[in-house]
């Protein structure tokens, strides 16, 4: 018999999932987490926006995976996991290449639970220089 996991495991363990699939360049796993009404808010770091949507943002991961020879890195620091219900919010910070090598980013990312599983909703991204502790 498994033992159930609280809430903010399962969450964190939907995150962790993505990123080591798409840092193996399996990105099918998209299709299962993205939610598909989601939206993607990134401000750059000269404060630039850019709203993107499932599709939009699994064509930029497609370009930064075959432009880094199928990995863009699995570094991730988790800051804050809340659940309320059939929905969460998950803090946390990359360093990969989808954003640049010298660019650091910090995700906050909205997911509910439909269908039997965890998908994202939204998720707001910004992007800064790289920290030197990191």
């Amino acid at each position: 018999m498994t033992e159930a996991k609280e809430p903010a495991h399962e969450v964190r363990d939907v995150i962790e999932t993505l990123i080591q699939n798409v840092s193996r360049n399996n990105d099918t796993i998209l299709d299962e987490i993205y939610h598909d009404d989601m939206q993607v808010i990134m401000l750059d770091p000269d404060d630039g926006i850019s709203v993107s949507d499932k599709n939009a943002m699994k064509d930029i991961i497609r370009s930064a995976l075959e432009a880094n020879n199928g990995t863009i890195g699995t570094w991730a620091k988790f800051h804050h996991i809340t659940v309320d219900g059939d929905s969460a919010h998950v803090l946390v910070s990359r360093q990969n290449e989808l954003t640049g090598p010298d660019l650091q980013i910090t995700l906050g990312i909205d997911l509910k639970r439909e269908r039997d599983r965890w998908q994202i909703t939204r998720e707001v991204i910004v992007t800064r220089p790289r920290s030197e502790a990191a």
